[in-house]
Protein backbone atom coordinates (compact mmCIF):
# COMPACT_ATOMS: atom_id res chain seq x y z
CA UNK A 1 0.00 0.00 0.00
CA UNK A 2 1.41 3.36 -0.64
CA UNK A 3 2.09 6.30 1.70
CA UNK A 4 -0.97 8.37 0.32
CA UNK A 5 -3.17 4.85 0.63
CA UNK A 6 -2.28 4.80 3.93
CA UNK A 7 -2.51 8.35 4.90
CA UNK A 8 -6.14 8.06 3.86
CA UNK A 9 -6.64 5.11 5.76
CA UNK A 10 -5.55 6.66 8.76
CA UNK A 11 -7.40 9.62 8.22
CA UNK A 12 -10.79 8.26 7.60
CA UNK A 13 -10.44 5.88 10.43
CA UNK A 14 -9.47 9.12 13.13
CA UNK A 15 -12.21 10.78 11.68
CA UNK A 16 -14.55 7.53 12.21
CA UNK A 17 -13.11 7.47 15.93
CA UNK A 18 -13.74 11.07 16.79
CA UNK A 19 -17.10 11.70 14.90
CA UNK A 20 -18.50 9.06 17.43
CA UNK A 21 -16.86 10.28 20.18
CA UNK A 22 -19.08 13.78 19.74
CA UNK A 23 -21.69 11.61 19.07
CA UNK A 24 -21.61 10.23 22.53
CA UNK A 25 -22.77 7.25 21.02
CA UNK A 26 -22.94 3.79 22.51
CA UNK A 27 -23.34 -0.05 21.63
CA UNK A 28 -23.91 -3.15 23.74
CA UNK A 29 -22.23 -6.29 22.67
CA UNK A 30 -25.56 -8.96 23.35
CA UNK A 31 -23.92 -9.57 26.64
CA UNK A 32 -23.24 -7.59 29.66
CA UNK A 33 -20.87 -5.20 27.91
CA UNK A 34 -21.95 -1.88 26.87
CA UNK A 35 -19.86 0.76 26.93
CA UNK A 36 -20.83 4.51 26.97
CA UNK A 37 -17.99 6.28 24.72
CA UNK A 38 -18.27 9.57 25.98
CA UNK A 39 -17.30 8.30 29.19
CA UNK A 40 -14.02 6.46 28.06
CA UNK A 41 -13.25 8.57 25.33
CA UNK A 42 -10.24 9.96 27.07
CA UNK A 43 -8.94 6.61 27.50
CA UNK A 44 -9.14 5.57 24.24
CA UNK A 45 -7.79 8.99 22.85
CA UNK A 46 -4.94 8.23 25.31
CA UNK A 47 -4.22 4.63 24.00
CA UNK A 48 -3.87 6.25 20.18
CA UNK A 49 -1.82 8.90 20.88
CA UNK A 50 0.79 6.41 22.16
CA UNK A 51 1.30 5.09 18.41
CA UNK A 52 3.23 7.34 15.70
CA UNK A 53 2.13 7.29 12.83
CA UNK A 54 3.38 4.28 11.34
CA UNK A 55 1.81 2.32 13.91
CA UNK A 56 -1.49 3.81 13.55
CA UNK A 57 -1.48 3.42 9.91
CA UNK A 58 -0.70 -0.18 10.46
CA UNK A 59 -3.59 -0.79 13.20
CA UNK A 60 -6.42 0.85 10.83
CA UNK A 61 -5.01 -1.38 8.24
CA UNK A 62 -5.24 -4.35 10.79
CA UNK A 63 -8.47 -3.55 11.86
CA UNK A 64 -10.19 -2.33 8.12
CA UNK A 65 -8.94 -5.77 7.04
CA UNK A 66 -10.83 -7.49 10.14
CA UNK A 67 -14.12 -5.79 9.14
CA UNK A 68 -13.93 -6.37 5.19
CA UNK A 69 -13.40 -10.26 6.06
CA UNK A 70 -16.06 -9.88 7.94
CA UNK A 71 -14.90 -11.12 11.00
CA UNK A 72 -15.70 -9.92 14.96
CA UNK A 73 -13.44 -6.68 16.31
CA UNK A 74 -12.65 -9.69 18.66
CA UNK A 75 -9.97 -10.78 15.60
CA UNK A 76 -8.79 -7.25 15.31
CA UNK A 77 -7.59 -7.34 18.86
CA UNK A 78 -5.76 -10.45 19.01
CA UNK A 79 -4.31 -9.23 15.80
CA UNK A 80 -3.03 -5.71 16.93
CA UNK A 81 -1.69 -7.48 20.27
CA UNK A 82 0.04 -9.74 18.08
CA UNK A 83 1.61 -7.33 16.03
CA UNK A 84 2.16 -4.97 18.94
CA UNK A 85 4.71 -7.27 20.30
CA UNK A 86 6.24 -9.31 17.05
CA UNK A 87 7.02 -6.31 15.41
CA UNK A 88 5.80 -2.61 17.27
CA UNK A 89 3.11 -2.34 14.75
CA UNK A 90 5.80 -1.94 12.07
CA UNK A 91 6.59 -4.14 9.13
CA UNK A 92 9.86 -4.84 9.38
CA UNK A 93 12.51 -5.72 7.13
CA UNK A 94 14.21 -8.27 9.43
CA UNK A 95 13.92 -9.97 12.41
CA UNK A 96 14.91 -13.18 14.07
CA UNK A 97 16.43 -15.70 11.49
CA UNK A 98 13.78 -15.08 8.89
CA UNK A 99 11.23 -13.67 10.25
CA UNK A 100 9.51 -10.67 8.28
CA UNK A 101 6.93 -8.09 8.35
CA UNK A 102 4.18 -7.02 10.93
CA UNK A 103 3.59 -10.52 12.18
CA UNK A 104 7.17 -11.55 12.24
CA UNK A 105 5.72 -14.88 10.09
CA UNK A 106 8.52 -16.87 8.51
CA UNK A 107 9.09 -18.13 4.76
CA UNK A 108 10.77 -21.21 5.80
CA UNK A 109 7.24 -21.84 8.19
CA UNK A 110 5.11 -21.68 4.87
CA UNK A 111 3.93 -18.05 5.23
CA UNK A 112 4.73 -17.48 1.84
CA UNK A 113 7.71 -15.73 0.28
CA UNK A 114 9.60 -12.74 1.94
CA UNK A 115 7.87 -10.13 -0.44
CA UNK A 116 4.63 -11.14 0.61
CA UNK A 117 5.18 -11.27 3.89
CA UNK A 118 6.04 -7.60 3.76
CA UNK A 119 2.92 -6.62 1.94
CA UNK A 120 1.16 -6.01 4.91
CA UNK A 121 -1.97 -6.31 3.60
CA UNK A 122 -0.97 -10.46 2.61
CA UNK A 123 0.31 -10.64 5.91
CA UNK A 124 -2.66 -9.55 7.79
CA UNK A 125 -5.36 -11.60 6.01
CA UNK A 126 -3.03 -15.01 6.08
CA UNK A 127 -2.58 -13.98 10.10
CA UNK A 128 -6.81 -14.17 10.03
CA UNK A 129 -6.86 -17.01 7.91
CA UNK A 130 -4.77 -19.38 10.20
CA UNK A 131 -6.55 -17.47 13.37
CA UNK A 132 -10.03 -18.45 12.63
CA UNK A 133 -8.94 -22.07 11.10
CA UNK A 134 -8.17 -22.25 15.50
CA UNK A 135 -10.94 -24.12 16.83
CA UNK A 136 -13.06 -22.26 19.39
CA UNK A 137 -10.96 -18.76 19.11
CA UNK A 138 -13.47 -16.55 19.59
CA UNK A 139 -13.45 -18.19 23.37
CA UNK A 140 -9.53 -18.10 23.68
CA UNK A 141 -7.91 -15.59 26.17
CA UNK A 142 -5.86 -13.84 24.22
CA UNK A 143 -2.68 -15.25 24.73
CA UNK A 144 -3.23 -18.94 23.68
CA UNK A 145 -5.32 -17.69 20.36
CA UNK A 146 -2.40 -15.68 19.42
CA UNK A 147 0.52 -18.39 20.30
CA UNK A 148 -1.76 -20.79 18.59
CA UNK A 149 -1.15 -19.10 15.07
CA UNK A 150 2.14 -17.57 16.20
CA UNK A 151 3.91 -20.60 17.97
CA UNK A 152 6.43 -18.08 19.47
CA UNK A 153 8.96 -19.08 21.91
CA UNK A 154 7.24 -16.81 24.67
CA UNK A 155 3.40 -17.16 24.64
CA UNK A 156 2.64 -15.05 27.48
CA UNK A 157 4.36 -11.90 26.40
CA UNK A 158 1.58 -11.44 24.13
CA UNK A 159 -0.62 -10.59 27.65
CA UNK A 160 1.36 -7.34 27.97
CA UNK A 161 -0.59 -5.67 24.29
CA UNK A 162 -3.99 -6.82 25.31
CA UNK A 163 -5.44 -3.74 27.10
CA UNK A 164 -3.54 -1.31 24.68
CA UNK A 165 -5.18 -3.69 21.36
CA UNK A 166 -8.42 -3.28 23.05
CA UNK A 167 -7.90 0.45 23.57
CA UNK A 168 -6.76 0.85 19.98
CA UNK A 169 -9.55 -0.96 18.52
CA UNK A 170 -11.95 0.55 20.95
CA UNK A 171 -10.67 4.47 19.41
CA UNK A 172 -10.78 3.32 15.98
CA UNK A 173 -13.75 1.51 15.28
CA UNK A 174 -15.99 3.91 18.24
CA UNK A 175 -17.40 1.69 20.08
CA UNK A 176 -16.74 -0.67 23.11
CA UNK A 177 -15.76 -3.91 21.43
CA UNK A 178 -16.37 -7.23 23.82
CA UNK A 179 -13.47 -8.96 25.01
CA UNK A 180 -15.14 -12.06 23.80
CA UNK A 181 -16.90 -12.99 21.39
CA UNK A 182 -17.79 -11.53 18.38
CA UNK A 183 -20.15 -7.98 17.72
CA UNK A 184 -21.74 -7.51 14.64
CA UNK A 185 -23.59 -4.52 15.74
CA UNK A 186 -19.80 -3.15 15.63
CA UNK A 187 -18.99 -4.34 11.90
CA UNK A 188 -22.71 -2.65 11.05
CA UNK A 189 -22.23 0.66 12.31
CA UNK A 190 -18.29 1.09 11.59
CA UNK A 191 -18.61 -0.11 7.79
CA UNK A 192 -21.64 3.11 7.87
CA UNK A 193 -19.13 5.48 9.36
CA UNK A 194 -16.34 4.58 7.22
CA UNK A 195 -18.92 5.80 4.14
CA UNK A 196 -19.47 9.22 5.50
CA UNK A 197 -19.18 12.00 3.10
CA UNK A 198 -19.52 9.83 0.35
CA UNK A 199 -22.16 10.87 -2.63
CA UNK A 200 -25.31 9.90 -2.79
CA UNK A 201 -26.27 8.20 -6.46
CA UNK A 202 -29.33 6.43 -6.90
CA UNK A 203 -28.89 2.43 -7.31
CA UNK A 204 -25.55 2.90 -5.94
CA UNK A 205 -24.17 0.05 -3.62
CA UNK A 206 -20.47 1.74 -3.38
CA UNK A 207 -17.56 1.82 -2.69
CA UNK A 208 -17.54 5.11 -4.20
CA UNK A 209 -21.17 6.29 -3.36
CA UNK A 210 -24.85 4.69 -2.47
CA UNK A 211 -28.13 5.28 -2.21
CA UNK A 212 -30.13 4.54 0.76
CA UNK A 213 -30.90 1.19 0.46
CA UNK A 214 -27.18 0.43 -1.09
CA UNK A 215 -25.57 1.30 1.96
CA UNK A 216 -27.86 -0.45 4.78
CA UNK A 217 -27.41 -3.68 2.29
CA UNK A 218 -23.35 -3.19 2.35
CA UNK A 219 -23.23 -2.09 6.19
CA UNK A 220 -25.47 -5.07 7.32
CA UNK A 221 -23.24 -7.38 4.57
CA UNK A 222 -20.22 -6.21 6.64
CA UNK A 223 -21.26 -8.08 9.16
CA UNK A 224 -22.13 -11.39 7.51
CA UNK A 225 -26.17 -10.63 6.89
CA UNK A 226 -28.11 -10.45 3.91
CA UNK A 227 -30.96 -8.37 3.15
CA UNK A 228 -32.73 -7.14 -0.22
CA UNK A 229 -31.89 -4.69 -2.29
CA UNK A 230 -34.38 -1.83 -1.72
CA UNK A 231 -36.13 -0.21 1.33
CA UNK A 232 -39.58 -1.69 0.82
CA UNK A 233 -38.12 -4.87 0.55
CA UNK A 234 -35.78 -4.37 3.51
CA UNK A 235 -39.04 -3.18 5.40
CA UNK A 236 -40.34 -6.20 5.23
CA UNK A 237 -37.43 -8.40 6.06
CA UNK A 238 -38.00 -7.26 9.22
CA UNK A 239 -38.55 -8.03 12.23
CA UNK A 240 -40.13 -4.73 13.25
CA UNK A 241 -38.80 -3.01 16.59
CA UNK A 242 -41.57 -0.51 18.49
CA UNK A 243 -40.48 2.98 18.78
CA UNK A 244 -38.55 3.80 21.79
CA UNK A 245 -36.84 0.18 21.53
CA UNK A 246 -34.83 0.98 18.83
CA UNK A 247 -31.17 0.13 19.67
CA UNK A 248 -27.91 1.23 17.08
CA UNK A 249 -27.50 -1.67 14.13
CA UNK A 250 -31.38 -1.20 13.95
CA UNK A 251 -32.67 0.20 10.67
CA UNK A 252 -34.57 3.29 10.62
CA UNK A 253 -37.44 3.80 7.63
CA UNK A 254 -39.08 6.95 6.28
CA UNK A 255 -41.75 8.28 3.92
CA UNK A 256 -44.43 5.17 3.67
CA UNK A 257 -45.13 5.06 -0.08
CA UNK A 258 -47.02 2.68 -2.08
CA UNK A 259 -45.18 -0.61 -1.70
CA UNK A 260 -43.20 0.16 1.31
CA UNK A 261 -41.29 3.18 2.78
CA UNK A 262 -38.83 4.58 0.09
CA UNK A 263 -35.98 5.80 2.42
CA UNK A 264 -34.14 3.99 4.81
CA UNK A 265 -31.20 4.74 7.42
CA UNK A 266 -29.10 3.03 10.10
CA UNK A 267 -29.93 3.59 13.92
CA UNK A 268 -26.15 4.67 15.89
CA UNK A 269 -27.72 5.64 19.05
CA UNK A 270 -28.65 8.88 20.55
CA UNK A 271 -31.32 9.37 18.33
CA UNK A 272 -29.46 9.58 15.25
CA UNK A 273 -28.88 7.13 12.41
CA UNK A 274 -26.10 7.50 9.10
CA UNK A 275 -28.10 7.39 5.87
CA UNK A 276 -27.56 8.20 2.48
CA UNK A 277 -30.41 11.22 1.36
CA UNK A 278 -30.62 12.16 -1.60
CA UNK A 279 -28.49 13.66 -4.80
CA UNK A 280 -27.89 16.71 -3.17
CA UNK A 281 -26.01 15.36 -0.02
CA UNK A 282 -23.65 13.41 0.72
CA UNK A 283 -23.79 10.08 3.13
CA UNK A 284 -24.48 11.90 6.64
CA UNK A 285 -25.00 11.87 10.39
CA UNK A 286 -28.94 12.94 11.09
CA UNK A 287 -31.65 12.48 13.64
CA UNK A 288 -34.04 10.03 12.59
CA UNK A 289 -37.17 11.66 14.91
CA UNK A 290 -39.05 13.16 11.75
CA UNK A 291 -42.59 13.48 10.52
CA UNK A 292 -41.80 10.41 7.97
CA UNK A 293 -40.39 8.10 10.24
CA UNK A 294 -42.24 4.76 9.18
CA UNK A 295 -41.08 2.32 11.77
CA UNK A 296 -38.05 -0.07 12.79
CA UNK A 297 -36.52 -2.82 12.11
CA UNK A 298 -33.93 -5.32 13.21
CA UNK A 299 -31.99 -7.35 10.55
CA UNK A 300 -29.90 -8.94 13.10
CA UNK A 301 -32.24 -10.29 15.02
CA UNK A 302 -33.62 -12.29 12.11
CA UNK A 303 -30.25 -13.84 10.82
CA UNK A 304 -30.18 -14.56 14.42
CA UNK A 305 -33.41 -16.68 14.69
Amino acid sequence: MNAAAAGAGVLLLFVIAFTAAATGMFTSSGGDTTCVLAASADIRAGAVAELDEEQRGNAALIIQTALQLGLPARAAVIAVATALQESGLRNLPHGHLDSLGLFQQRPSQGWGAPEQILDPIYATRTFYKRLVAVRGWEQLPLTKAAQAVQRSATPNAYARWEALAQQVVDAFTGFCVPVIPGEQVAAVIAYAYAQLGKPYQWGAEGPAAFDCSGLTMRALQAAGITIPRVAADQWRHGPRIPAGQEQPGDLAFFRMEQDGPGHVGIVIGNGQMIHAPNSREVVKIALYERADLVGFTRPIASEAR
